[in-house]
């Protein structure tokens, strides 16, 4: 083989492995810097809070007016209650406190010269009528004596004196109840001239407080007919359907809040010593293929997500094998993402820069 041939061999022989050696030391340093400065798990997903939304007053449906997948704001109507005996309800108690201020009302501004004319007239009706019954009285207790007289001298017999008794006795029992007449009129008429009684009124105002109660309580049940969206975001479920029969408490629909959304990772315990709020995320949506992300990690566990199970992870076969937990982390999501709707679910692949 010439010189020259073996030259341009022993070349390309060096270059090769010049460009193995660029090539190994790049992947070399590569996965250095992925392993000592980044930290990329594929166990991420978009998470968010999902509002509740129940009836506060059993019912029925008259309307709902939102479909699942529907974009609500705060304050939207969602669905309403059949309100027609809220109505009547509220009806009822603007009258009943109506009648409570009336009430309240003619006690506070006393008496009319009207009813303190009629209270001195059925005072001067019963002094006359005392004083009839008394001489009527004394008519009988006259008669009585002389009856008495004479059933002595054996001029009348005993019937004729057991009636002249008993008509004085009657007459005395009259007398007695127009006194009785007499007092509860002068009572009366003391009570309109001095006005009401400050019990009187206070009882009055009381029943005017649980009037205003009773209307308050009455408006707000009709209120409650509306099933408002409490946050702005979107219809994740719809539980009920027109004329259907709800209770109080029961959920309707579930809203989740386009507010309060963040992407949950949950990074094994051998790494999260590393992971700090602040440190930048890069990372892709499934659901958006092609497009990368930037946010930085806001909030890391406190505990591994086995602590929270509803099935224990502790082992009491006495048999142990260890198995690496993982721990949440939250990361923020694009304030401004132009044509991208996050869906709580969505799946990720991240890394977060350590530095």
């Amino acid at each position: 083989m010439p010189e020259t041939q073996r030259s341009e061999k022993r070349k390309r022989i060096i270059v090769t492995g010049m460009l193995l050696l660029l090539v190994g030391l790049a992947g070399g340093g590569w996965w250095w810097y992925q392993s000592t400065k980044v930290v990329s798990t594929d166990d991420a997903r978009i998470s968010g809070t999902i509002v509740s939304v129940s009836s506060k007053i059993p019912g029925r449906i008259a309307e709902v007016l939102v479909k699942e997948g529907a974009t609500v704001t705060t304050g939207q109507l969602l669905a309403r209650i059949d309100g027609r005996d809220a109505s009547v309800q509220k009806s009822q108690a603007e009258a009943a406190l109506a009648a409570a201020k009336a009430g309240y009302d003619a006690l506070v501004s006393g008496s009319r010269p009207q009813e303190i004319d009629q209270a001195r007239a059925e005072l001067e009706k019963a002094h006359a009528a005392t004083a009839q019954s008394l001489a009527s009285l004394q008519n009988a207790e006259k008669t009585y004596q002389r009856m008495n007289q004479l059933y002595a001298d054996g001029v009348i017999s005993a019937s004729q004196m057991d009636n002249a008794e008993a008509a004085y006795l009657m007459a005395k029992e009259g007398w007695r109840a127009a006194g009785k007449a007499a007092d509860s009129a002068m009572h009366n008429l003391a009570l309109v001239v001095s006005g009401s009684r400050e019990e009187d009124i206070r009882t009055a105002a009381a029943l005017v407080k649980q009037g205003e109660a009773n209307l308050a309580a009455a408006q707000l049940t009709v209120e409650y007919t509306d099933i408002l969206s409490p946050v702005d975001g979107v219809v994740a479920l719809k539980a009920v359907n027109t004329g259907e029969v709800v209770t109080a408490g029961q959920t309707l629909f579930s809203v989740v809040d386009s507010n309060d959304l963040w992407l949950n990772a949950r990074i094994e315990e051998t790494k999260i010593g590393k992971i700090k709020p602040g440190q930048k995320v890069n990372y892709t949506i499934d659901g958006y293929a092609g497009r990368r992300f930037t946010g930085q990690v806001y909030e890391v566990g406190i505990a591994t997500n086995s602590t929270f199970a509803l099935v224990p992870t502790e082992n009491t076969s006495g048999n142990f094998t260890k198995v690496t937990q993982h721990i949440p982390i939250k990361i923020t999501l694009p304030a401004n993402s132009s044509g991208i709707i996050f869906r709580p679910g969505m799946q990720a692949l991240i890394a977060i820069h350590l530095q």
